[in-house]
């Protein structure tokens, strides 16, 4: 699993149906827990430019992490970058994020709590910004223990393997990424 899976996950908590959990992270981006969403979907809204003589150029496609539509609004769609925090680069995420406010009337970015300095270059922009921060559930492929960290980068095993002993793992590359805990969102105020 990769971080975007298991923050989408907890973004959604969905149940076996696909539709939005309980106690699902969504609810405090969006305000409602009534709605219908798809991930990675492109906009179907066709722009033209006329480029010379007469010859149009589709510009096409533009496609967000998350496309949330609230059925009690007239179906209003809102599109949702969410951010995580391996390899993020601000100006790439700002210039996405500005593409997909063309299209959508409400655009939002969800980024790490570790980069909030950057939410007010987001909300200068007219963006609303949310922050989120979790533990991530680190599974030593050694030993099966599960250890819990906010790095991003695997901790030591603090587990022991199947004789008893502490477990001998030291690699970083022996751990898969298997779920979050204590996952939290809030607004940028």
């Amino acid at each position: 699993m990769t971080i975007d899976d298991e923050l989408l996950l907890g973004l959604f908590k969905p149940d076996r149906h696909g539709k939005v959990g309980e106690d699902a992270l969504i609810v405090k981006v969006v305000g409602t827990r009534k709605i219908d969403y798809e991930l990675e979907e492109s906009s179907r809204e066709s722009k033209f430019e006329l480029i010379d003589l007469g010859i149009e150029r589709e510009v096409v496609k533009i496609t967000s992490d998350i496309i949330v539509t609230i059925p009690q609004e007239y179906h209003r769609k809102i599109a949702i970058e969410l951010e995580n925090n391996v390899h993020w680069d601000f100006g790439e995420s700002l210039r996405q994020v500005k593409k997909y406010k063309h299209a959508f009337e409400d655009t939002r970015v969800i980024i790490p709590t570790e980069y909030k300095r950057f939410a007010p270059l987001y909300k200068n922009e007219g963006f609303r910004v949310y922050l989120w921060k979790a533990k991530r559930k680190w599974q030593c492929l050694r030993c099966g223990t599960i250890n819990l960290n906010e790095n991003r980068i695997p901790p030591k095993c603090n587990g022991k393997d199947s004789e008893g002993k502490k477990c001998s793992n030291k690699s970083r590359d022996e751990f898969d990424l298997v779920g979050l805990e204590d996952a939290e969102v809030k607004e940028y105020e």
